[in-house]
């Protein structure tokens, strides 16, 4: 699958992670490809490396002219860092700290995206939000 182009959109600091209590920092973006165009979200508290994860959120489907949230689904990838290596989890969308409602009308669990094409697609998106995007890079890898 070929790399599709990163547009940073924006970032946000909240004074509280709404599972720890600590500051947490929240970018989004798009990452267009040959597919269209795939919103992102990505969720981490700064300084907590290895011991609290950091949350991606994926926003698939139509957007432009005439597009509705209900032709959006979103998925929710969880990063967790071990001593060496990350481990990349697809959860249900509906635990996910990111809000995506505006966005997306679906939240799709973790049975709904594994072993599907769509997986493959996910875990290509999250490697690539986690190479391009220099805002979390560092925050993304062990």
């Amino acid at each position: 699958m070929a790399a599709g182009t990163i547009e940073l959109t924006g970032q946000a600091d909240f004074p509280a992670c709404q599972c720890c209590g600590v500051p947490a920092r929240r970018v989004w973006g798009n990452l267009i490809d040959a597919d269209g165009t795939t919103a992102y979200v990505v969720q981490w508290a700064p300084g907590t490396t290895g011991t609290h994860a950091v949350m991606i959120g994926l926003v698939f489907g139509e957007w432009g002219d005439g597009s509705r949230r209900e032709d959006r689904s979103h998925i929710a990838v969880e990063v967790r860092h071990t001593r060496h290596m990350d481990n990349i989890t697809i959860i249900d969308a509906a635990r996910s700290p990111i809000d995506t409602a505006p966005l997306a009308a679906r939240q799709l669990g973790r049975a709904a995206v594994l072993n599907r094409p769509l997986h493959g697609r996910v875990l290509n998106y999250v490697e690539q939000i986690r190479v391009q995007d220099a805002r979390v890079s560092r925050y993304t890898s062990a």
